[in-house]
């Protein structure tokens, strides 16, 4: 996937916009922009500038090329066909080993028209000095030149598709090198340990005890721990293209359908349709659900049927619907991240109560919400247990989304770790914490206890641990990865 030479691409969002950047990256960038940029040398510069771009001297682009430099100037977009039609220009340079790349870069900031745009990356490859970029190239450059890890490229990704604030938080703070600093710290441990044991090899003979087993074993002990607490982040992590689930659940004719819709009027774009509402029981059969966008945080929310015992509707002639429904709940309350539950205070059955409580994983993070606070006789005030609600008057409406998103991202994110990063990496912790395990077997065997396995088995775990930083990596995991960037990033 990755060749030599100079690269250019457009690095700015496609589209109309009042400033765009093409993005160079390689050893000749300069000879390739030299032919068509004019500098500015004094402040007081007007523009159109006096010569054509062509005439400008090539040497003098950037004075000192050991250094980052910005310079103001003119850039004619169409070359030497038409060199007195120019634009405004500013010229970024990072030297080698200062940029994002790791080589020698420049930024032009230019207007940011499509077909200025187009036709400045188009000029500068006509020059040979510089070739259109490939999807994700400038990411695997600083990738293979040490300027990121494998983590922080998944990060950029990351960045560029997040659709919420949450997303977003979450890919800058793995750009930032949060989760390349706790796998290194496991490598090093790793290391460590490894050292340690293979320096007694030279004392086998001697039966000398270099390192105590059971220091081995406290430090090994530890470092599987901290594998598996991360192995267990990445299976809580959220899918590349899950939306986490909000169902709304209580007894029929609770309200449920009622809320759903004034959540829908609160939060909603009001393209949706909406819940039927009746006062018979048992109205909603299927479910209805909607996405909808809290302060940055993106979930379904899902209008269930009413929870009900099959005793009730066993002679009915829709009784085969209603089973079906009842069954389905199970599905819907398990798939989800959040359960609203909500209670009528006017009703005064007890038994559809249990029976809701019977249907409700135990370990799905639940919401308590009254309903009808516009029939009670005695509103009840919002709590940290429970969200009085009324989908007459709106009350308590904004809460229940606030509380909605508290608990999502309490529950649903870890906080360092991309999807992509959590999908892509689950093989190679288990794999990790499964070599950790067998070393451990070994110390723990006294008659067949071997250094030099004990020694193999520490080493694939580093190995493992390498390929999620991509320290260790293959050319078709690359591919895999880059291929799903855009041209210019």
């Amino acid at each position: 996937m990755f060749s030599d030479g100079a690269i250019v691409a457009q690095a700015s969002a496609h589209g109309t916009a009042r400033r765009g950047i093409i993005r160079l990256s390689g050893d000749s960038i300069l000879n390739a922009v030299a032919p068509f940029f004019l500098r500015k040398e004094k402040s007081s510069d007007s523009f159109p500038p006096a010569i054509p771009a062509n005439q400008n001297c090539q040497g003098r682009i950037v004075e000192d090329t050991s250094k980052t430099a910005i310079i103001d100037g003119w850039f004619a977009p169409w070359g030497t066909s038409e060199p007195d039609l120019v634009v405004p220009c500013a010229l970024f340079y990072w030297p080698k080993g200062r940029g994002f790349t790791g080589e020698q870069a420049v930024e032009l900031h230019l207007p940011g028209s499509p077909p200025i745009l187009d036709a400045v990356a188009r000029t500068i490859c006509e020059t040979k000095f510089a070739r259109l970029a490939t999807r994700g190239e400038f990411t695997l450059r600083a990738f293979l030149s040490g300027r990121i890890d494998l983590t922080q490229a998944e990060a950029v990704l990351g960045a560029i598709d997040a659709s919420s604030d949450a997303e977003l938080q979450t890919a800058l703070a793995q750009l930032s090198g949060m989760l390349s600093r706790e796998f290194s710290n496991l490598r090093e441990k790793l290391m460590d340990v490894l050292c340690d044991l293979e320096a007694g090899f030279d004392f086998v003979e001697e039966d000398i005890e270099f390192v105590a087993k059971t220091e081995i074993k406290a430090r090994l002990l530890e470092i599987k721990a901290r594998v598996e607490k991360t192995l267990e982040r990445t299976k809580t992590q959220l899918g590349a293209d899950r939306i986490p689930i909000v169902a709304l659940v209580g007894s029929p004719n609770v309200g449920k359908s009622s809320l759903f819709n004034k959540m829908l009027e609160f939060f909603g774009d009001g393209s949706s349709s909406k819940a039927i509402v009746s006062n018979l029981a048992g109205t909603t059969r299927d479910y209805l659900e909607k996405e909808l966008l809290i302060d940055g945080m993106r979930f379904i929310l899902v209008d269930s049927a009413g929870v009900e015992n099959r005793e009730a509707f066993k002679d009915v002639a829709d009784s085969l619907p209603r089973e079906r429904a009842q069954q389905g709940l199970i599905r819907l309350f398990a798939n989800a991240e959040i359960i609203v539950k909500c209670d009528d205070p006017t009703s005064k059955s007890n038994s559809r109560e249990e029976l809701v409580k019977n249907i409700i994983p135990s370990n799905t993070p639940l919401i308590c919400v009254t309903t009808k606070q516009d029939l009670s006789d005695h509103p009840e005030s919002v709590g940290n247990e429970n969200i009085p609600t009324s989908s007459v008057t709106g009350f308590g409406i904004e809460q229940l989304g606030k509380r909605i998103v508290e608990t999502l991202r309490k529950y649903s994110e870890n906080g360092e770790m991309t999807a992509s990063t959590a999908i892509r990496c689950q093989d190679a912790l288990r794999e990790a914490a499964e070599s950790l395990q067998n070393a451990l077997n070994i110390l723990d065997d006294d008659i067949f206890l071997d250094d030099f396995i004990l020694a193999s088995e520490i080493r694939v775990a580093l190995d493992r641990i390498g390929i999620v930083t991509g320290q260790v990596h293959t050319d078709d995991l690359l591919d895999r990865i880059f291929s799903r960037f855009c041209i210019g990033k």
